[in-house]
Order: C-alpha cells, then structure tokens, then sequence
C-alpha cells in the first residue's frame, strides 16, 4: 500500500478494490503526441544496448511471453491488420515493444478517427528489470522515428486517468490532453460510456472567441 502512496496510485488502488467486487469504473484520457516533439537526447548508449527493429513474425512468440495475458493467437491478428510493431532487444532477448495501429484508435470505448498522418500507440511494455534506465522514452523516440518513416507524424494514445507516473512520463513528452471518457461496468454488463470533457472542442471555442 506504500507504494500507492508514493506514486499517487491512492484512487487506482481504490479502483482495483472495486474491480475484486466486479466493479469496474474506467476513466481515462486520450491524448496527442508528436505535435511537439520532446525535447532530444542522446540515444546512443541505449541503442547500443537495445537495438531496435521492427518486429519480425518470428519473433512473434518471444514478444508473447512479455506478459500473461497475451499469446500468440491474440497477437497475430495484430500484423495481419497491418499494425506496426517496434520491438527493443537486448543480447538477443526481447526487452520491451510498442504497438501502433494506422487506421484507428483501437479501443472500443473511444470514437475518435485517425487521419492518414496519424497513428495510435497501445501497448507498450518494458520488462521491468529494465525499467528505470530511460529505456521507456528511448523506446517512444524510436516507434515516433519508424512512424515518421511510413509518414506518420501526430500520434494518439490513452492513459488511465489516475496513473500517475505514466501521466507524468506522457508530460514529458509534451503529449496533449484532447478528451476524458469514463466507462462503468458490472461484471459482464457495460453500464455505460460517456466522453466526460473534450478539451479540443474547448480549445477551439476559446481561440474562435478571442478572434
């Protein structure tokens, strides 16, 4: 419980308690990036250490074994939709990846369309010995240069409302809030979805007015 302390995670804990009842209340915003870029560093160590590529199908299982929850069936859909895949490796094993759809922002829950310069980033993981060594946004520069490569320069990705430390990593890579949606479920049944605030739209109204 320390931890939650911590790191701000007070309110994600509550809502992980409720989801053991089968309460689930998901808040969660989506956000820009890509429109100004973080500030550059110095990538050289790291990529010396964690090379990167584009995923190779026979590295597919590797990527699988990252986490529980995902298998090679559950993947695969993945590429063959055409998905992009950056993979990090280091001394051959698989040390993190992230995923990037170029058609759509893939949650069910959010209605928000791509255009033909834009892509959605989901699904990205760090094992966690890693972790801490700057390898997560060394990872993000690496899928924005391989995007950048198909022409793809605005980015889209969804963040719970209350994690806290990945908001604050999202900060520094000058990601914009564009809107908060919440969605409540019980057990099975989806109770219901709602876009909670769109800070676009806002933003529009605000600039059309000091016209």
């Amino acid at each position: 419980m320390i931890r939650y302390f911590r790191y701000g995670l007070v309110i994600q804990r509550v809502i992980e308690r409720l989801r053991l009842v089968g309460i689930n209340l998901d808040a969660y915003y989506l956000l820009r990036e890509g429109v100004r870029q973080p500030e550059r560093e110095d990538w050289s160590a790291l990529a010396a250490d964690f090379p990167s590529s584009v995923l190779d199908p026979g590295d597919l299982a590797a990527v699988a074994d990252c986490t529980r929850w995902a298998t090679v069936e559950r993947l695969q859909p993945r590429l063959d939709e055409g998905h992009l895949c950056v993979v990090l490796k280091h001394k051959g094993r698989v040390a993190g990846y992230a995923w990037a759809d170029l058609v759509e922002v893939n949650d069910s829950s959010c209605d928000y369309p791509l255009g033909s310069g834009e892509a959605y980033i989901y699904d990205v993981f760090i094992v966690p010995e890693f972790r801490g060594r700057g390898v997560a946004t060394y990872l993000r520069a690496e899928i924005y240069r391989y995007l950048r490569k198909l022409d793809r320069h605005t980015y889209y990705s969804i963040t719970e409302c209350f994690n806290t430390p990945a908001l604050k990593f999202k900060k520094t890579l000058n990601a914009e809030t564009l809107r908060v949606y919440l969605r409540v479920k019980i057990g099975r049944w989806q109770i219901g979805q709602w876009l909670l605030r769109d800070y676009e739209r806002g933003r529009a109204k605000t600039a059309a007015e000091s016209r």
